[in-house]
């Protein structure tokens, strides 16, 4: 009687870990190399979007990071000679791009049209190095 007690008070639920972004990784501490390209995904798509995104944003990258690092996978299973379900790979490659191509259309929608302050100050220099023709 005593031991089943003592093995329900050690039994203690687990809070799932998150990632820097508030992504929730369960039953992984976020070491693995999956884990660990996942982010750099994020990470890149996110920077590629340039900040300040939405939540559908942020759900559109998890999605496209999660059929990114699916679609490599199974392309490391062509090149080591394992049997690959050819449908599935290319749906989720077809997927991918498609969400891909939806963050990269909203990239450029966010992107300023005008040059940015660094590149108007190197002109403006420009221009005022050169001597005036009178």
């Amino acid at each position: 009687m005593l031991l089943a007690a003592a093995k329900q008070s050690r039994h203690v639920k687990r809070r799932p870990r998150r990632t820097r972004t508030g992504i929730e990784l369960p039953r992984s501490d976020g070491r693995t190399i999956a884990a660990r390209r996942f982010r750099a995904l994020i990470e890149s798509f996110e920077k590629e979007l340039g900040g300040n995104l939405s939540e559908v944003e942020r759900s559109l990258i998890r999605q496209a990071a999660n059929l990114v690092q699916v679609s490599e996978r199974l392309q490391a299973d062509v090149v080591a000679g394992l049997q690959v379900d050819a449908d599935a790979m290319v749906r989720i490659s077809s997927e991918a791009r498609r969400i891909l191509g939806m963050l990269r259309a909203k990239a450029a929608k966010n992107k300023p049209a005008g040059p940015t302050l660094a590149e108007y100050l190197a002109a403006k220099r420009a221009a005022d190095a050169e001597p005036a023709d009178e």
